[in-house]
């Protein structure tokens, strides 16, 4: 199944097909999302991309409200549920810690 143009609808707004579209597009060319493949590790869906953007925001340093306003949430809880922690990242977070605890 091949994914169609994007979708914009007579006032000239962009059709919620036409968004999924578009990131399946994109993510297609970059090499992460195989329509055909049955593993879902190999699909990137705007929901994906929903967790991607919110989780880079976040790591490259934007502010809480911020994200939350790109993102449209009426909840500052909304962010916690797509943004991933990298296990790097924490392991950093802590030994940056462990000196401020006189271990």
């Amino acid at each position: 199944m091949k994914h169609s143009a994007i979708l914009i609808h007579e006032s000239g707004r962009l059709q919620k097909r036409g968004v999924s579209d578009a990131v399946y597009n994109a993510a297609v060319r970059i090499g992460v999302h195989n329509l055909a493949s049955e593993r879902m590790e190999e699909h990137f869906s705007p929901h994906c991309c929903w967790h991607w953007f919110t989780t880079h925001l976040r790591r490259d340093g934007m502010r809480r409200e911020f994200i939350q306003e790109l993102r449209g949430d009426s909840r500052r809880e909304a962010i916690d549920i797509y943004d991933h922690i990298d296990l790097k990242e924490l392991k950093e977070a802590y030994l940056a810690c462990i000196p401020q605890l006189g271990i």
